[in-house]
């Protein structure tokens, strides 16, 4: 994506929030880590959960943008192709985790929730100012 486009200035804009608030997430897989007696799948899990959500969000960026290139229709056509191979690469990829021994399911799905909450956290800070 090139810097002076809408959707990568977009994405450049949750991204801090995205950080802040995948940041405290893996503080407190670690906290919980020592304090469930050393269980390290569960920052493992988190780490491989806010990577396939950066991934997942970041192809959504790319697949938004080659979107808007097209004309309405071909549009239509060309995001539900991209959002279908969006979630079956997701699927395969958790699939992939669960059966991992070392990664936790449960610390890897809840990363995915993460970029909605940094739209909605820069949504209501944009409305306070």
């Amino acid at each position: 994506m090139k810097k002076n486009e809408p959707i990568y200035e977009e994405m450049r804009s949750l991204m801090p929030y995205f950080l802040i608030i995948s940041g405290i997430y893996l503080l407190a897989s670690v906290i919980i880590c020592f304090a469930n007696g050393g269980d390290y799948s569960l920052p493992i899990g988190a780490v491989y959960g806010c990577i396939l959500s950066a991934a997942s969000f970041f192809l959504l960026g790319k697949a938004c943008q080659g979107a808007v290139k097209r004309s309405e229709k071909s549009a239509q056509t060309y995001m539900s192709a991209m959002y279908c191979a969006r979630y079956l690469g997701l699927f395969a990829m958790l699939t992939i985790g669960a059966l991992a021994p070392f990664i936790s399911l449960i610390t890897s799905v809840v990363p995915l929730f993460f970029p909605r909450i940094a739209i909605m956290i820069r949504a209501i800070k944009t409305k306070e100012e």
